[in-house]
């Protein structure tokens, strides 16, 4: 898996706790023993009272409309929480567990413009940000 590819999970556990089905964006092509980085989207983008597309790193949110790059929906890709999976637990999630699966892969452009409005927020540690333009 490499940086742009869209999983879904079916039990992915939340930074509060719980437990629920999340479609995630790999931001990073992991070397060597390197965790994926991952972020969260979500189709409720008005909720968080974005309606326009594009970068909006003041929210840490970069909006795509509805069937761009494969989402049916207008989705709002967040970055206020980043997650960090070892490929061990993703292969467990995926083979074993059958909860997580590869549904897509951005198109690079999109890729590179979520990794650009990343890198405009003051929320992001440099930690994440070298893991996500390392590769």
């Amino acid at each position: 898996m490499t940086r742009g590819t869209v999983l879904f999970h079916r039990d992915f556990t939340f930074k509060d706790g719980e437990i629920g089905e999340k479609y995630l964006i790999i931001l990073n092509t992991p070397q060597h023993d390197e965790p994926y980085l991952c972020c969260k989207t979500t189709s409720k983008c008005q909720k968080h009272g974005i309606t326009t597309e594009g970068c909006h790193p003041h929210k840490n949110i970069y909006m795509l409309r509805a069937n761009h790059d494969w989402f049916l929906h207008d989705t709002c890709i967040q970055f206020h929480e980043l997650y960090e999976i070892k490929m061990s637990e993703f292969l467990k999630a995926k083979l074993q567990d059958n909860t997580c699966e590869i549904k897509h892969c951005l198109r690079d452009e999109t890729s590179r413009a979520i990794r650009n409005c990343i890198k405009k927020s003051d929320d992001v540690s440099e930690y994440h940000l070298e893991l996500i333009f390392k590769s």
